[in-house]
């Protein structure tokens, strides 16, 4: 067993273009942003009419169809491994539910079809490629090195479908190595309140130590680059929603794969259908 201790964790939340939303006739306050879209069926439903209606048609609803699956399948109780350890993507029906949501919205048109933490990501950022994004609390720093060129500007919303965790990361300190204590110290004050906190105000990487949750200075926080969005009470009230979920070895590359699936639908060299066949070959070579 494998022990580590929290650095943050990645609560979830819709981050969206005001005045792109403005332009195609959408509301664009937060509050009402979250009323319209209250589950993935309603988003992507919005998706469309702000295809309708947006004056620039070269922008997309979302960003990346691997990004929006991921999204959605996180927040489901079980995702593509159950709590045995065992690979539940052909048997869990979240999973094959997720993706062919999402592969229905590829065919509407709704995706930029830009594979994400890419070059090409970073430019559909900086030329407005898409007006959303399902964004993790640790994403922020993508938003921050990449503004739109035109001056838009981004807001905050919380996530369709309640709350949701994407990521996250923690400290272990190998038993083999050479200074075993003294990582260790260092560990323990990385992850300590403080050094959390801090991280969240100055970088966005929500602090996985509930307790924090409710300090003013992380429930409170309001974050400019999101025109002041109470980015603190956002993530805190997603995570405190989410329902947890297994995690395994190979989820990671279980990801990618069925993501490259879904990149094979957007570049036009896959049907839903032949994609996914690919996605089950894929993930049984990583497994077996």
């Amino acid at each position: 067993m494998l022990f580590g201790l929290g650095t943050d964790m990645g609560g979830m939340a819709l981050c969206y273009r005001t005045d792109l939303f403005k332009a195609a006739g959408l509301p664009t306050d937060r509050e009402q942003v979250a009323a319209l879209m209250k589950d993935w069926p309603s988003y992507l439903a919005a998706g469309k009419q702000f295809l309708a209606a947006s004056p620039n048609k070269d922008v997309r609803w979302f960003d990346s169809g691997g990004n929006l699956f991921t999204s959605i399948l996180a927040q489901a109780p079980q995702g593509v491994y159950d709590a045995d350890g065992k690979v539940v993507v052909t048997s869990n029906p979240a999973v094959k539910q997720s993706f062919d949501l999402v592969a229905g919205a590829i065919k509407d048109g709704e995706s930029a079809g830009i594979q994400a933490f890419t070059p090409a990501w970073d430019t559909g950022f900086q030329k407005s490629q898409f007006a959303t994004v399902a964004c993790p609390a640790w994403m922020s720093y993508e938003f921050k090195a990449n503004p739109p060129a035109d001056g838009g500007k981004w807001d905050i919303a919380r996530i369709p479908g309640g709350g949701g965790n994407w990521g996250g990361s923690y400290l272990s300190v190998p038993k083999a190595g050479k200074h075993t204590k003294a990582a260790a110290e260092l560990a323990k004050w990385l992850t300590a309140p403080a050094q959390e906190a801090r991280l969240f105000k100055e970088k966005g990487y929500f602090p996985s130590d509930q307790a924090l949750w409710t300090q003013p200075d992380i429930a409170e926080h309001t974050d400019p680059l999101f025109n002041d969005a109470p980015t603190g009470k956002i993530f805190s009230q997603s995570a405190r929603d989410l329902s947890p979920q297994p995690l395994g070895a190979h989820g990671a590359e279980i990801g990618t794969a069925i993501g490259n699936a879904l990149t094979s639908i957007e570049q036009g060299k896959a049907d839903p259908d032949g994609a996914w066949k690919q996605a089950l070959k894929d993930v049984d070579n990583i497994v077996n």
